[in-house]
């Protein structure tokens, strides 16, 4: 059946064609959910309990297009007064007193839905729209639409009629209410997106999340995603599983084996490990994971290369210090930006922050060693249960995209000497598993290194006796159940 009998074959794929444009927010974060943006000229809501980030949101969405010259028009029925919210709003840097009134309109709508009705209340958003010509309008406070009592056909049809409003004056449009949840009720069903914020507690912890329920016209991504309010307003973190999916890049084949600058250790790994890969350093603590890890950074800064720390034990001070200790200058490179230490304790941060500005320094400084010191760190602040493992998986996979070769320190617990107790969690993620541990040899606790697992390359099974002293680490023949080695060189 001929739906569109009127249409031309040429004029009905012209017409199917045009794609609805993007109205991008601005707003860190929200466009790559959304896909690109909102689909202009729609309308919206904007749902979550008291305190949740409605109002910041959406008028930050609305200054950042005022400030491009467009109108926006914040209609309020029973929320804050104009003058609360306005003082409020002053504390974000987006706020500019000078776009209030002239691109930025309040205007107050309650008595209008007291006086009349719903019927009363879209007669006057028609009015104020055919007035104001807006591009943008936030309605807030939308809950008491509902509060009024309308019947279910009644609110449905002022539903569709303000849909059908805003798209013929080309007024893209948040409705913002303290809801919660994805139910059957008209104003759910009847907007082209609904967008829900919330809050995920845990413990003592709370963060803020966002979810989108639905997005027409739009490939948005699914899920809840991590955001903060702080001075500049919103930031939002994409879930790294969510935006990793989506990329189609693969990571590339191996070109070359990365060198540690270890005595000893080309011979033990027959080369070193393969470049682009991911290697977990595993062992008990004070065995020296850390400093190998930092001999990794120091040999790389030596060639020219860029190179990054992520640490959630020690600081930026004390992981120079302890490289020193032993001979290696980090120092210079750490003043001179070649290397760069983002150091966060394994308290309140979100983990996609963390992941988002690991990837962004990467880069923009074309970071090709990263050394991520604590795995057990980066696995605490991972809020969610069950979730580290995919959250893992989706770091690995970008950074071996990226062609940046990664090691990870992990601590397994120390039962006495030459026992380990502990499982290799997560080890399909890693290409290489070295391990460091004491053995007791004649008496004596002494450093073992032993590779697990080496990624395209043969290698040396051998237990090894690993060595440190003030000249830094070397890699001595294979370990002697009877016989100590010598101890220092």
């Amino acid at each position: 059946m001929d739906y569109l009998p009127h249409l031309q074959p040429c004029a009905m794929h012209n017409r199917l064609s045009q794609r609805i444009p993007l109205l991008s927010t601005n707003i860190p974060g929200l466009d790559d959910i959304l896909g690109g943006g909102f689909p202009a000229h729609s309308l919206y809501l904007i749902q979550g309990l008291a305190g949740s980030g409605k109002t910041t949101l959406a008028c930050q969405i609305g200054f950042q297009h005022a400030h491009q010259g467009k109108k926006v028009l914040i209609l309020t029925l029973i929320a804050e007064t104009h003058g609360k919210m306005l003082n409020h709003l002053s504390n974000f840097s987006f706020f500019d007193e000078q776009l209030v009134g002239e691109r930025i309109v309040f205007i107050g709508a309650y008595s209008d839905l007291l006086k009349g009705g719903l019927r009363e209340l879209l007669k006057s958003i028609a009015a104020t729209l055919a007035e104001q010509q807006p591009d943008i309008m936030i309605i807030d406070g939308f809950r008491t639409v509902r509060e009024a009592k309308p019947s279910d056909v009644a609110l449905s049809e002022f539903m569709l009629s303000l849909n059908s409003l805003v798209s013929t004056m080309e007024c893209t449009t948040f409705l913002l209410s303290p809801t919660e949840g994805n139910v059957a009720d008209s104003e759910n069903t009847l907007v082209d997106g609904l967008i829900e914020l919330s809050q995920y507690e845990r413990g003592l912890q709370l963060i803020r999340e966002i979810k989108v329920f639905k997005l027409r016209g739009s490939k948005h991504l699914l899920g809840r995603h991590v955001f903060e309010v702080g001075e500049d307003g919103v930031e939002i973190y994409p879930r790294l599983e969510a935006v990793s999916s989506l990329s189609p890049a693969m990571p590339t084949a191996a070109a070359g084996r990365v060198s540690f600058g270890i005595p000893g250790w080309d011979g033990l790994t027959k080369g070193g490990v393969a470049r682009g890969s991911t290697t977990a350093l595993l062992g008990n603590p004070g065995v020296g994971k850390t400093l190998m890890g930092l001999h990794f950074i120091h040999e790389g800064l030596q060639r020219g290369e860029q190179a990054l720390i992520i640490g959630f034990y020690e600081s930026p001070q004390r992981l120079l210090e302890k490289a020193r200790s032993v001979g290696l200058d980090l120092a210079t490179y750490f003043h001179n930006g070649a290397l760069q230490i983002i150091w966060h304790p394994p308290l309140e941060v979100l983990v996609d922050s963390l992941a988002n500005g690991l990837l962004r320094n990467i880069e923009q400084r074309g970071v090709t060693r990263l050394l991520i010191d604590g795995i057990d760190g980066l696995r605490e602040i991972v809020m969610h249960e069950g979730r580290s493992r995919s959250f893992l998986a989706a770091l690995v996979n970008e950074l071996r995209v990226r062609n940046v070769t990664t090691f990870f320190t992990q601590e397994l617990p120390y039962f006495g000497a030459g026992t380990v107790q502990g499982e290799v969690t997560a080890s399909m993620l890693f290409e290489n598993i070295i391990l460091l541990r004491y053995v007791d040899v004649a008496g004596i606790n002494l450093r073992q290194i032993g590779v697990l697992k080496l990624r395209e390359n043969g290698y040396d099974a051998a237990n090894h006796v690993l060595l440190i002293s003030d000249l830094g680490m070397s890699i001595d023949g294979p370990v002697s159940p009877s016989v100590p080695p010598v101890l220092n060189r």
